[in-house]
C-alpha cells in the first residue's frame, strides 16, 4: 500500500540521516541516551571519622552501582582540606556546607552537595549499603576512628617525608599542638636541623660569645615576634628574646635551597641576617610571600594547627613586635610513624 511504501521510505531515510550524524554528535547522543554515571568528588580529612564512612560508602558504589555512579577521591591533611572547604564553599554557596564540616561529596557543578555523612544517609535509603554500628570506645581495627588513625599515619608515611610538632601555651595556659610536614627530599640537611632542635637529642653547643653551654633544643622556648600579616617567629635558643640562635652544625650553616615557595598561609622557613646566616630561628608565614622567594630558605608547612598559628597572630603586640603575652614551646617532637 501507499501508506506502507512511505513507513519504509521513512525508516529509510532516517537511518541515512543517524548515520551521517559526526562521530562527536553520535557519542553525544548515546550519552544522552544511556545516562552517563554521576561523576562527583568525595573530599576530606583523612583523619576524621566520618570521611572513613564515607569512603566506605563510596567504595560499595564502585562495586554495586558502577553504572550510576563515578567517584574522584580527595583524601587531604586538615590544612588542605580547610583551604579546599573555603572553595568548594564559595563555589555551592556557603550556606550549603557547614564550615566545621570534615568531609563533602559534589559533583563537577556543584548542583549535588553533601556533607558525608547526609550523602550516606542518602545512599542508604535506597541501596543495601549499611554502616556497622562499632561503639564509640571500640578497640577493634575496622571501627571507622581507628581506621582514619591507621590511614592517616599511612597517608603521612607515603610521603616519605619527616613531621615534627609544638605543643604551644598562652600565659601558661595549652593552646593547641602544631604539626609540621618537613620536605626532606627538597631540603635535607635544612630539615634535619629543625627536626633534631624538636627532639633536643644532640649534645649542647658552646655560644662563641660568652662560652656558656647551648641546648640544642626549642623545648621552652618563645614565641618571640609578630608580624602583623607576616609571620609568627621563635627559635631563638641562646637568648630566648630573638638576639641569637645555633644550629646542630654549629652556629650558622649555608643556605640550602629556595625550591619551596612562599605561595600559601603555613609554609615554615629558617630566619636569616643576609645569605647563608641560618640558625635555629623560624618562621612561620600566614599568608603568600612571594617576595620572601629566593630570599628565605622554606623547608616545610603546617599540615595541623593552623588555627593555633592564626591565634597567636591575633595577639596583641608590644612596639617592637613581640606579644603581650608569653608565647611557650612547651614540648616538641618527632610523629612517630
Amino acid at each position: 500500500s501507499t501508506q506502507s511504501t512511505w513507513d519504509i521510505l521513512s525508516v529509510y531515510f532516517f537511518s541515512i540521516s543517524f548515520l551521517s550524524l559526526p562521530f562527536r554528535a553520535l557519542g553525544r547522543l548515546s550519552s544522552f541516551l544511556l545516562m552517563a554515571p554521576l561523576r562527583l568528588t568525595l573530599a576530606g580529612r583523612i583523619d576524621d571519622e566520618d570521611y572513613q564512612k564515607t569512603f566506605e560508602c563510596s567504595e560499595f558504589l564502585k562495586s554495586d552501582r558502577a553504572d550510576e555512579f563515578e567517584f574522584e577521591i580527595l583524601e587531604m591533611f586538615p590544612t588542605e582540606w580547610e583551604a579546599h572547604l573555603s572553595v568548594v564553599r564559595e563555589r555551592a554557596g556557603i550556606e550549603r556546607v557547614g564550615i566545621t564540616t570534615t568531609c563533602i561529596v559534589y559533583s563537577d557543578d556543584c548542583e549535588h552537595v553533601w556533607t558525608g555523612d547526609d550523602f550516606v544517609k542518602y545512599i542508604c535509603g535506597f541501596t543495601k549499603f549499611q554502616l556497622f554500628p562499632f561503639p564509640e570506645d571500640s578497640t577493634d581495627p575496622s571501627a571507622y576512628h581507628n581506621q582514619a588513625k591507621a590511614r592517616y599515619k599511612q597517608f603521612l608515611k607515603r610521603t616519605g617525608h619527616a613531621f615534627c610538632y609544638f605543643d604551644v601555651t598562652i600565659d601558661g595556659q595549652p593552646e593547641g599542638e602544631v604539626v609540621f610536614e618537613l620536605f626532606t627530599d627538597v631540603c635535607p640537611r635544612t630539615c634535619e636541623n629543625f627536626r633534631h632542635l624538636c627532639l633536643g637529642d644532640r649534645p649542647d653547643a658552646v655560644d662563641p660569645e660568652t662560652g656558656n653551654a647551648v641546648r640544642l633544643h626549642y623545648k621552652d622556648t618563645r614565641i618571640f615576634r609578630i608580624a602583623r600579616d607576616g609571620w609568627i617567629q621563635g627559635g631563638d635558643i641562646v637568648h630566648n628574646r630573638g638576639k641569637g640562635g645555633c644550629s646542630i652544625y654549629g652556629p650558622l650553616f649555608p643556605d640550602e635551597s629556595f625550591g619551596v615557595k612562599h605561595r600559601s598561609e603555613g609554609i615554615i622557613g629558617m630566619a636569616n641576617q643576609g645569605k647563608n646566616t641560618n640558625a635555629s630561628q623560624f618562621y612561620i608565614a600566614v599568608a603568600p610571600h612571594s617576595w620572601m622567594d629566593g630570599k628565605y630558605v622554606a623547608f616545610g608547612r603546617v599540615i595541623e594547627g593552623i588555627d593555633v598559628v592564626r591565634r597567636i597572630h591575633r595577639l596583641k603586640t608590644k612596639p617592637n613586635q613581640m606579644p603581650t603575652q608569653e608565647v611557650i614551646i612547651s614540648d616538641c617532637g618527632e610523629v612517630s610513624l
